[in-house]
């Protein structure tokens, strides 16, 4: 017989689950996310800048047929980006 104890997990706010790879001959690292409702999904992370072990990609495109947005950063530096300011 097994025995469970209660476990608690939290849910992470604005965390997405990624694939990182990277492609030297053109200079770029990559960030795949997976989008199963389409565009609904896309357009509300298309405009953010996502960070993945400290490291800051920009949103590049995105595959309709495989529903994957896709963002990038030049190898050994940030994706350029600013900072919204509130006023």
């Amino acid at each position: 017989m097994r025995h469970y104890s209660q476990m608690n997990a939290a849910i992470l706010q604005n965390e997405v689950p990624v694939q990182h790879s990277v492609r030297p001959d053109v200079g770029l690292e990559f960030l795949q996310v997976s989008c199963p409702d389409g565009w609904d999904d896309v357009k509300k992370i298309c405009r953010k800048v996502l960070s993945y072990e400290g490291k800051k990609f920009t949103f590049s495109g995105w595959n309709s047929d495989r529903n994957v947005a896709y963002f990038n950063r030049p190898i050994n530096q940030d994706a350029p980006c600013a900072q919204i300011l509130k006023a």
